[in-house]
């Protein structure tokens, strides 16, 4: 994201000096490791002298009207350098970091071997050591090429066991009231304890409530067999410290309830239910919007509707990310989402514009589970990623000069670059398009402009538009995975037309919808059939439903 100095608070200092954080000069991002103990802690960003959460962590309420972002730090990957191995000083350096920074690892005594605990979230990672002076990887790890093709150890980080309990609830400050057990049912703990439960991203409303949220790391050793938790809910505001109040959420035949194994779990109306999905790493749906997500007949509003209730209830929930690649403008999914409001799901990011403009759901003022859907925030940096190799003004000229050449009766300007200054739009008579399209690429680059032109639609006009050589749908795609640093086998494409096909042909799993335009359906055809895009039975949003499930992806 943008800024050119970056620090930040957080709750574990008490919100004093914040800490300065490093750019990367590999990614550019601004990143910093800090050592702390295991819990959970609350944190925010002061950049370019203004306080801002992260568009792509989870934020939360501090019950105060403040919204941080919040982290789960609990031990989830160890690297080890064995003493015999040679070395007095050693370090780790990874893309967990950007490469940016050099993390020691410590000895416990002399001749000892060399360790690191660290916090990583769920995804696979690559990494090398810097053993006095040189760098080196563990030939007790899986080693094999990063991005850039240089030999790394590599390591995948799994999701720690721990109880993740959602609760529907209208209660303003519920609270877990928790006391962990051995795998033989005993107390671990002289008392109970107390967790305030958070806010979810989810706007779903269960029974008129929302949900909330703890994590309780699972504890004790593991060969003795799984641990468990028992815990009620109580209503802080109106329970008071003791839990004794009217408002205490027990099972009708028990004092408590329990859990016998580390999971996620929903509880509602009384009755736990498994949710294995909190468990397991995010996943991100990238989907085209019209003829994709929505549709113009009640039906499509049906199949619309019934995708909102399932990523409320079950993705969002878990902290999945939905992303809109949609040709339409800003302005134009503001319109759509009045329209279709109450059966649109919330998107996290809109990549509009062809894949040359990015925005994040402005969380600032109100979480996403109140958002109106009207506040943006703009990637300001992938707008100075595309302004490399492109000259909005010689695009434009060319472009005049090709509409003069074919004929205002034959090609029209749609957007000259002045809403989208990455992006030029034609609409052109079908006979002509593949005209079009070689006099602007080859107008472009005799001025010298890297340019990627994009036919889409159907009929007798088609649109054309012509974007900087860096953006697409792909592009921008690949942009939002990386900022959400979501795992490549859990970012779902989903699309209809032959304008989505730069982003279905990437490496990862896809989706065409049933009512598919045939353009996009021959190119299927053509394509490896290997599992990675499935064509669905269902139309339009029922089609990605479909599509998630055949992926695993549900």
């Amino acid at each position: 994201m943008a800024g050119s100095s970056s620090w930040t608070g957080r709750s574990f200092t008490d919100w004093q000096d914040p800490i300065v954080l490093r750019r990367s000069s590999e990614t550019n991002d601004f990143i910093r490791t800090v050592a702390l103990q295991p819990g959970t802690y609350q944190y925010k960003y002061l950049v370019d002298g203004q306080w801002l959460t992260s568009p792509v962590e989870p934020v939360t309420s501090d019950g105060q009207g403040t919204f941080n972002n919040q982290r789960l730090v609990s031990p989830s990957a160890t690297f080890h350098w064995k003493a015999s191995w040679g070395g007095d000083e050693v370090f780790l350096a990874g893309d967990f970091t950007a490469w940016a920074e050099l993390v020691p690892l410590k000895q416990e005594g002399p001749d000892t071997d060399f360790r690191l605990s660290c916090s990583l979230p769920p995804g696979a990672y690559c990494y090398q050591y810097l053993v006095d002076g040189t760098w080196m990887t563990s030939p007790d790890t899986p080693v094999g090429p990063d991005d850039d093709g240089h030999l790394c150890n590599r390591i995948k980080v799994e999701v720690l066991p721990a109880f993740q309990i959602f609760y529907a609830t209208g209660w303003e400050d519920p609270v877990l009231r928790v006391r962990a057990l051995s795998a033989a049912g005993e107390p671990q703990t002289q008392g109970w304890r107390d967790i305030p439960m958070q806010r979810t991203p989810s706007r779903a409303s269960p029974s008129g409530g929302r949900w909330r949220t703890a994590t309780i790391p699972a504890t004790g050793d593991p060969a003795q067999g799984p641990p468990q938790l028992e815990f009620t809910v109580i209503n802080a505001s109106s329970s008071g410290s003791s839990g004794n109040g009217k408002d205490c959420d027990a099972p009708t035949h028990a004092a408590s309830y329990r859990l016998r194994c580390p999971g996620g779990f929903k509880l509602q109306h009384g009755r736990l239910h498994p949710f294995p999905r909190a468990c397991a790493a995010a996943s991100m749906l990238v989907s085209d919007l019209d003829g994709t997500m929505v549709g113009d007949d009640p039906e499509a509003d049906a199949g619309t509707e019934a995708f909102c209730r399932y990523w409320e209830d079950s993705a969002a929930l878990s902290g999945g990310v939905l992303v809109y690649n949609t040709g339409r403008s800003l302005g134009q999914f503001k319109s759509l989402w009045q329209e279709k409001r109450g059966l649109l799901a919330l998107p996290d990011v809109l990549i509009t514009a062809v894949g040359t403009k990015i925005f994040m759901l402005d969380t600032e003022e109100q979480s996403r589970s109140e958002a109106d859907g009207q506040a943006w925030k703009e990637d300001t940096q992938w707008a100075s990623i595309l302004d490399q190799d492109w000259d909005l003004r010689d695009v434009r000229q060319v472009a005049g000069e090709v509409i003069s050449a074919i004929g205002p009766d034959q090609a029209q300007w749609l957007d000259d670059g002045s809403e989208h200054p990455h992006r030029i739009a034609l609409s052109v008579q079908s006979s002509r398009v593949e005209e079009v399209c070689r006099l602007l690429a080859d107008g472009c680059l005799a001025k010298g402009v890297k340019v990627r032109v994009i036919v889409s639609g159907t009929g007798g006009w088609r649109y054309v538009d012509c974007v900087s050589s860096r953006a697409g749908k792909l592009q921008a795609l690949e942009r939002v995975r990386a900022l959400f640093s979501v795992p490549r086998d859990r970012c779902v494409a989903a699309g209809d037309s032959g304008n989505d096909i730069l982003m279905l042909e990437g490496k990862n799993p896809a989706i065409v919808v049933g009512n598919a335009q045939p353009t996009l359906v021959d190119w299927l055809a053509e394509q490896p059939q290997n599992g990675r895009i499935v064509f669905t039975d269902a139309s339009i949003a029922r089609g990605i439903l479909e599509g998630l499930c055949r992926h695993g992806l549900f």
